[in-house]
């Protein structure tokens, strides 16, 4: 069963608890530790690069509520896209490449459910793990360059944290006109689950002896948790895991949706329904 729209959508607070590193930080003296910083960071700028393209959704928005947002949105990315280019410098740092789980997982899509779902809801959700519990905890605050760093990313946590309300919210509503789509929402989840220890694989070898990166699999673990709870919370995820055999067929499901999106043509809706949404009438009146 859907939760009510009020329920499933809400803003976390910014100070709200997440995964605790028990006051683990890097140093950013040590070459190696900022290697490991300048990949985190170097992840989060191509994710704000790649959020620019909410612009595109607007075409696709279906009340002047949506296309209102999809204009902020997309100021707000760019706007973030600075930040990120600011800190790098205050840090001395040049951005490398992104991972390809990255990549695939900033990868627009056309067909609007599926944007929704993975680019607003799940995807931004877990940016908002690595900047609210990961960076704003495990930077320093002794080094002086930090704590404007760190205002810088209370900014943007706090812009993504309305993305993620908005893409909530969009997923209870679309799910409530379109019931089929839980099974390949739910496959398409355990298969963004499945790709994420590619991500930290690197970091592995180093871990047991240091400070933050002991903690990987527990924070993994954590994003993991937290993103099946959103989705039991918003009306796709069974309360209880299902077998090998259910979660393969919504897997498939979720890869051939994921297919039929790839060639998916958005209409616009707003010449249709644009004086309806401006309080006049289908027909002007």
């Amino acid at each position: 069963m859907l939760a009510p729209v009020e329920e499933a959508t809400r803003l976390p607070d910014l100070e709200e608890p997440g995964y605790d590193f028990g006051g683990a930080t890097f140093d950013l003296q040590d070459p190696d530790d900022r290697e490991v910083v300048r990949f985190i960071l170097s992840q989060a700028l191509y994710g704000e690069a790649t959020g620019v393209y909410c612009g595109r959704s607007l075409y696709a928005a279906r009340s002047l509520e949506a296309a209102r947002f999809y204009v902020r949105q997309a100021k707000q990315e760019l706007a973030h896209l600075e930040l990120f280019a600011d800190v790098f410098r205050s840090l001395d740092m040049k951005p490398d490449r992104a991972h390809w789980v990255i990549r695939a997982l900033s990868a627009h899509n056309d067909y609007y459910p599926l944007k929704v779902l993975m680019e607003h809801a799940i995807g931004e959700g877990m940016v908002l793990d690595i900047f609210k519990d990961l960076l704003l905890q495990t930077l320093p605050d002794a080094d002086p360059r930090i704590p404007a760093v760190k205002k810088k990313l209370r900014v943007v946590c706090r812009e993504e944290m309305e993305h993620v309300a908005w893409g909530e919210k969009e997923t209870v509503r679309l799910l409530a006109e379109r019931p089929w789509l839980r099974v390949p929402f739910y496959g398409l989840l355990e298969i963004q689950m499945a790709a994420l220890p590619a991500l930290v694989r690197a970091f592995r070898s180093r871990a047991a002896d240091h400070p933050v990166l002991s903690h990987v699999e527990g924070f993994l673990a954590h994003v993991r948790s937290r993103v099946y709870a959103q989705g039991r919370r918003l009306g796709f995820v069974p309360e209880s895991r299902p077998g090998l055999l259910a979660r393969a067929w919504a897997m498939l499901v979720g890869v051939l949706l994921l297919a039929r999106s790839q060639v998916a043509r958005s209409r616009s809706q707003l010449p249709a329904i644009y004086l309806d949404e401006l309080g006049f009438g289908r027909d002007g009146k």
